[in-house]
């Protein structure tokens, strides 16, 4: 192989690579909204009883913490990504930005979490102040 060749398989691995991790990115999203979303529906037939409050609150605890583990995850799979477009794209880390005005998919990956983050917080205050006299 020679020396082009070399680089023109390298730079095909790290687009590999970065079409993986984004296919992750997409895969761990959809398992974390699956859990939340059971989450959810168990807190709604919970918050129905006087005597559940405990459990919401734990089910609300947990769900928080799964929340924090969900944007860890991002976090690292985000780093992943860039690292290999910057790869793909010879170190200039802007080459493949879109021309046209669109968020940037980290922002977009970020928003159900966040929107999961403050219901989650919600329901504790909510569950909290039940509690409380």
């Amino acid at each position: 192989m020679t020396e082009t060749e070399n680089v023109e398989r390298e730079r095909q691995d790290h687009l590999e690579m970065w079409r993986h991790y984004d296919t992750l990115r997409q895969a761990k999203n959809t398992g974390f909204m699956m859990a939340n979303s059971i989450m959810v529906a168990i807190t709604g037939i919970l918050f129905k009883e006087p005597g559940a409050v405990v459990l919401v609150v734990l089910i609300s605890l947990l769900s928080i913490l799964v929340c924090i583990c969900w944007f860890l995850l991002l976090c690292r799979n985000a780093a992943y990504i860039k690292f290999h477009r910057k790869q793909v794209g010879k170190g200039d880390e802007n080459y493949w930005l879109p021309e046209s005005w669109t968020p940037r998919s980290n922002y977009l990956t970020l928003a159900p979490l966040v929107a999961f983050f403050f219901f989650w917080l919600g329901v504790l205050f909510l569950a909290l102040a039940r509690r409380i006299p």
